[in-house]
């Protein structure tokens, strides 16, 4: 059909991308006749090896895309055809239904004498090696056709499970507003304003009268130094219509409740709760004898009315609904047969990056410290791009989105495993950030100003994303999953066609507080599908790259089921002088300040300074060294220890554990702070969150870990707790585990 000298066009093909490419339009194919066609069988060879070398799927699902070559060449255009082998047709935009179009199919044998053949010519598999030649097919990842539901919800338990999800995020409400509102009354103003903890100062500039009391206050934003003119209280204060504050002033009958009536440019109208005040009249009185005014925020309604939007939009929508309640089977598709986006991964990561572009619904991404999920998620995104799909990128808050977005990027060195790595230079690919609170100037340098409405990727918060319509996007990328709640993500699943969800639920969950104040570990979406539909609807990325081998060893075993390796080039890195692992026993008795304190501990935190110490020395920067407490008490305790020593403890970092998931350090010193004859551990001892909050704790570290605890209280049962309810069997399997490494050492103090 051709001869020997037609180049092998694979290698021209590999990068192509259904992003801004149109299908191919003629108003008469039968007109095209003159071009010296291709027999069937060849032709039906060409569109074939294309379908298989591009693998992009036609967007209504009725056949594979195939690019056409320009009118003299094999180079690439951005024009396609639809290769439907099953009926043996191909596709293509007819503009002889005038402006509108409409797309066509022509049976192949009305095809091989036309353009559409001339153009895929240099197709012919003769000329053209195997598409997986190179390393990067995808095909061969082993999928199932569908997934069925393990554990679907029926009849009344589908309402109840959406009618939990609704309560939740109203009880979450209340909470919110209700504890601002006994701090704010436990505090002393002048000291909120020295915090700026309150908003201010303002002056009344004028009342609404109703009965005895006003119906409106207004106030105005009066600063010493003159409001500036262009002031949007908005963006300056977080000050939106329909949030609750508080309006305060050095007057006793004081603060009031209201609600933000309105915001115009200085000038915020308030609308006062009276019933909310124990003397009304009184209230009414300070306000004219009051100069100046405070506002202390209550309540932000639009995050709690958004997640509760979503969830009426996803009830009231049959398939996503039927997805969540685990009443319908998932679809997946065929696998690609190669990768676009130019990005190393390994061979656990590759696999990911198929199932996610074969999953029709959903899948989960599980990612356990150090395996590359962020890697992974920018080539699925980069790979869903470019098979035309829109792709909403999001989490649950502004740090996790521009993590994912632009990673540790400086305005010269991109962040290779950031989407700005993958998609940054490839000016075809619109990506924009939407939201006003990330701070990270690379997000502000390239993605700030870019138009939303148009863009293939918009990174935004869930709270964020709520704006969209529904379906606005293909594909929602959620990462950190694990770490956001049901409501919130459902905002995701509102808005997209297909979910990819990214976490480790083997680490801390979400966390609420229920109104009147408790406080509760809750289930993510991501383990919610989980629990639907089983390990089918999961991939684990089974290699890590942060930890050195004795580090991970534990971890892995007790939260991983023994599935996690080491990379090489993590097994061994550790800090010069110093093993990977220390275990420090300490028997220093805790204290409380009052009641209800957190605990604190004088001597296990004299014991982290002087670990600190000892890694400084060693020549770690204070910057990759971390302190994680597991109380906020002994987290004071510590930064006193250090300051004690002369240690800069600006420097390093010292904060819980919570705040420390997500976040990594060449070295890391714990503090459990528990040591007390009764073996109570407090929350530590808890059967279902103890073990997550050790997993994280155990696995920032990448060169060094120092652990300092009484392992006569951590390493066995309070008397008050059976053994059923007690996780002190992981904290001893732990130190036994820790006995018996070569590269750990123990030492009593």
């Amino acid at each position: 059909m051709t001869d020997g000298d037609t180049p092998d066009v694979t290698p021209l093909y590999e990068e192509w991308s259904l992003h801004g490419a149109g299908r191919y339009a003629t108003d008469d194919l039968r007109a095209l006749s003159r071009y010296l066609g291709l027999e069937h069988d060849d032709l039906r060879a060409c569109l074939t090896n294309a379908a298989g070398v591009v693998d992009v799927p036609d967007e209504d699902g009725r056949g594979q895309v195939v690019p056409l070559h320009a009118a003299d060449g094999p180079e690439p255009t951005d024009e396609y055809v639809v290769w439907d082998a099953d009926s043996d047709a191909v596709g293509y935009f007819d503009e002889s239904f005038g402006i509108s179009g409409a797309d066509s199919r022509a049976p192949l044998d009305d095809v091989v004498a036309t353009e559409i053949a001339h153009r895929v010519r240099f197709w012919h598999p003769d000329h053209a090696p195997d598409a997986g030649d190179d390393g990067d097919a995808l095909a061969d990842v082993d999928v199932p056709s569908a997934v069925a539901a393990e554990a679907p919800l029926a009849g009344e338990q589908r309402r109840a499970f959406f009618d939990d999800l609704r309560e939740t995020v109203r009880g979450e409400r209340a909470a919110e507003r209700e504890g601002t509102r006994e701090a704010h009354a436990d505090a002393d103003l002048g000291q909120l304003i020295g915090e700026r903890a309150v908003d201010g100062p303002f002056v009344l500039v004028g009342t609404t009268a109703h009965s005895d009391r006003p119906a409106d206050v207004r106030v105005q934003y009066a600063p010493e130094d003159g409001v500036p003119a262009d002031i949007d209280l908005v963006s300056a204060f977080d000050l939106y219509p329909d949030n609750h504050v508080l309006l305060d002033a050095f007057e006793d009958a004081l603060p009031l409740p209201a609600r933000v009536a309105s915001v115009d440019g200085p000038v915020v109208t308030l609308r006062p709760a009276w019933e909310r005040t124990d003397d009304p009249e009184r209230a009414a009185a300070a306000l004219e004898d009051a100069d100046p005014f405070w506002l202390r925020g209550l309540l932000n309604p639009v995050p709690y009315a958004r997640r509760l939007d979503a969830l009426d939009a996803v009830w009231e929508t049959p398939e996503k609904r039927r997805l969540l309640t685990g009443e319908r089977d998932l679809s997946v598709s065929r696998p690609p047969s190669r990768r676009r986006a130019d990005l190393a991964l390994d061979d656990h990561q590759s696999r990911a990056l198929a199932l996610a572009v074969a999953a029709d619904d959903v899948l989960c991404i599980h990612g356990p410290p150090g395996t590359g999920k962020t890697r992974t998620l920018a080539a699925v995104v980069a790979e869903s791009v470019a098979r035309g799909e829109r792709v909403l990128v999001t989490a649950h808050s502004n740090q996790a989105v521009d993590n994912l977005l632009v990673g540790d990027s400086t305005p010269d060195d991109p962040d290779e495993a950031s989407l700005h790595g993958v998609l940054g230079d490839d000016q075809s690919v619109d990506v924009a950030r939407y939201g006003r609170h990330s701070r990270n100037r690379v997000v502000d340098e390239h993605y700030r100003q870019r138009g939303v409405a148009t863009a293939d990727v918009v990174a935004a918060t869930t709270n964020g994303a709520a704006t969209f319509d529904q379906d606005a996007f293909d594909v929602a990328v959620v990462d950190e999953a694990t770490q956001a709640s049901r409501a919130a993500t459902a905002i995701a699943v509102n808005a997209a066609e297909k979910l990819v969800l990214a976490g480790d639920h083997r680490q801390l969950p979400p966390y609420g507080v229920r109104e009147g104040g408790a406080g509760e570990m809750r289930p993510s979406l991501f383990e919610t599908i989980l629990d639907r539909y089983g390990d089918d609807v999961a991939v684990l990325l089974a290699r890590q790259y942060r930890m050195h081998d004795a580090i991970a060893a534990f971890p892995n075993e007790a939260f991983y089921g023994g599935r996690l390796e080491t990379a090489d080039e993590a097994a061994d890195r550790t800090v010069d002088g110093l093993p990977a692992v220390e275990l420090f026993d300490v028997a220093g008795a805790e204290r409380r300040e009052e009641r209800g304190a957190s605990v604190r501990n004088a001597a296990e935190a004299g014991v982290a300074a002087e670990r600190a110490a000892a890694i400084l020395d060693a020549g770690v920067d204070p910057g990759d060294v971390g302190v994680i407490a597991a109380y906020s008490g002994q987290v004071s305790e510590i930064r006193r220890a250090l300051a004690d020593r002369g240690l800069d403890r600006s420097a390093l970092t010292v904060d819980t554990v919570d705040s420390f998931q997500g976040g990594e350090r060449e070295a890391v010193v714990v503090s459990f702070a528990r040591s007390n004859d009764a073996h109570d551990a407090g929350f530590l001892e808890h059967p279902e969150e103890g073990p997550r909050r050790l997993n994280v704790a155990l696995t920032r570290a990448r060169r060094h870990l120092s652990l300092v605890g009484d392992w006569e209280t951590l390493t066995k049962p309070a008397g008050h707790r059976d053994s059923e309810d007690s996780c002190a069997g992981v904290y001893a399997a732990l130190y036994d585990a820790l006995a018996d490494l070569d590269a750990a050492r123990l030492t009593s103090r």
